[in-house]
């Protein structure tokens, strides 16, 4: 009882700092994600020298934070997309710094560091553009698919666990997360599509059908995110990414949703909208 407390409270607090910093403005939102996006990396890092690895952590975090901002500027239509450009120099560096660092499994070191900016900090930086628009030469910052991209995430979770717990008997992937049920997937998607009608009435120029398509996929994607991560977690042989918050593990297992549905609903913002 006192763990599922402080885990609620914990909870609540986490969707307050997330929520509030992303509706106060584009200062609050960019100095927040490009924290979460390191600390998100520096935790996959650490998992993977849990693993008996070596990935070039300070490097792979420059790299990461790098690419986060060059996403924000370019975003905000402050630079040009040129500067991505030199991101590539960066990366061909990554090899050549594993020649002087004689650790074990070089070719391993060298493709975690580069794969955790792939995995992570681009879901991230795809942030920026949904945030991001501009309308006859002006430059706006609007919240609103970002957050509903949030609330979808959370309102799977929610469902899927109360279903879940409630009539799950059909394991989604047993040998990956023996918890999740096809039946949890399923609640998911329902308490997703109630919280898209919810939203069109908060943000009534979204249309319900885009809306609920979108938490839809959100569920889909959101689902393989956290499977993803199970899947690496379990190969390594750890509960949790890290102890971050109290109750619900490290930030990685707080993004990992987050991880795969950020790129989707990025194409679907930029393509259907």
């Amino acid at each position: 009882m006192k763990e599922l407390h402080t885990r609620t409270i914990w909870g609540i607090l986490f969707v307050a700092v997330l929520a509030g910093s992303i509706i106060l403005g584009a200062f609050t939102f960019g100095v927040l994600f490009v924290t979460i996006s390191a600390y998100v990396l520096h935790e996959f890092y650490s998992l993977c020298r849990e693993a008996g690895y070596s990935p070039q952590i300070y490097p792979g975090l420059i790299l990461g934070q790098l690419i986060f901002l060059l996403s924000f500027l370019i975003a905000r239509h402050t630079i040009s997309y040129e500067p991505y450009s030199y991101l590539l120099l960066l990366m061909y560096m990554i090899p050549v710094y594993e020649i002087f660092r004689k650790k074990d499994h070089p070719l391993a070191n060298i493709a975690l560091t580069i794969f955790g900016n792939i995995y992570i900090t681009i879901p991230f930086s795809l942030l920026n553009f949904l945030v991001f628009s501009q309308k006859d030469g002006i430059t706006t910052y609007n919240y609103q698919i970002l957050i509903s991209l949030f609330v979808f995430v959370w309102a799977s979770d929610s469902g899927a666990y109360i279903f879940g717990v409630r009539f799950g008997h059909r394991r989604l992937m047993e040998r990956i997360s023996p918890k999740k049920s096809w039946e949890g997937l399923i609640g998911g998607a329902f308490t997703s599509v109630i919280a898209a009608w919810l939203l069109t009435k908060i943000f009534p120029q979204y249309h319900f059908l885009f809306m609920a398509s979108s938490a839809l996929v959100v569920v889909v994607a959101g689902t393989l995110g956290d499977l993803v991560e199970s899947m690496i977690k379990r190969s390594i042989g750890v509960k949790d990414s890290g102890k971050f918050l109290p109750g619900h593990g490290g930030l990685l297992d707080r993004f990992d949703s987050i991880l795969l549905a950020s790129p989707i609903i990025y194409f679907i913002f930029h393509f259907f909208l």
